[in-house]
């Protein structure tokens, strides 16, 4: 999924922790390292967001240059390597749900309708924008009553993480992500057929 090497986690996490740290306290030329650093990673998690919605209107390039900008938004306060795959995964998905919901503004008569999840989430069709939304608003609600398995399916969906990411990212066992990912997902089809 990444450029990073995957034979020096703990090193990669170390270095990453520190140019966020030096970014945060001041240091332009870590924000530049660490830009350098995480911008393979950020175009990455955009591609697999896009093979996940193939109906899609934004390159992996234009998603990954919209994500990033929101990012280094003023207010990033990354705390370490795990915190900003999290983040990346939550910019991802607000670019994909603003540019839906821009184009449903443009159009007359773009409110929601019913959809199952495995549609929404295919967003192929012309409704596809309508789709995300809803299936955002779901996600939402999700995440007040179970923020870990809204989490998870942000990771999965919108983060372009494997199961084996997400439980590293989450600490918890592969088992555990997949048990979560599948009431996760029940439970969306539930609020979407609501």
């Amino acid at each position: 999924m990444s450029d990073i090497p995957a034979t020096a986690p703990a090193t990669v996490d170390h270095e990453l922790t520190c140019l966020i740290a030096a970014w945060r306290h001041g240091d332009t030329d870590a924000r530049e390292a660490l830009v350098q650093r995480v911008y393979a990673n950020v175009r990455a998690i955009a591609a697999q967001s896009l093979r996940q919605m193939p109906g899609a209107t934004l390159s992996a390039t234009d998603l990954a240059h919209e994500a990033l900008i929101r990012l280094l938004g003023a207010d990033a306060n990354w705390q370490d390597r795990r915190h900003f795959f999290h983040v990346a995964a939550q910019a991802t998905r607000q670019v994909l749900v603003d540019a839906a919901r821009r184009r449903l503004a443009g159009k007359r008569g773009g409110g929601a309708e019913h959809v199952e999840l495995d549609a929404a989430l295919g967003l192929a069709d012309p409704d596809g924008d309508a789709n995300l939304v809803r299936l955002d608003d779901a996600l939402r609600d999700l995440y007040e009553s179970d923020p870990r398995r809204a989490q998870i399916v942000e990771l999965v969906y919108f983060g372009g993480l494997s199961r084996s990411e997400v439980a590293a990212s989450l600490d918890v066992s592969e088992a555990t992500v997949d048990r979560d990912l599948r009431l996760a997902r029940a439970w969306l089809r539930s609020a979407l057929d609501g």
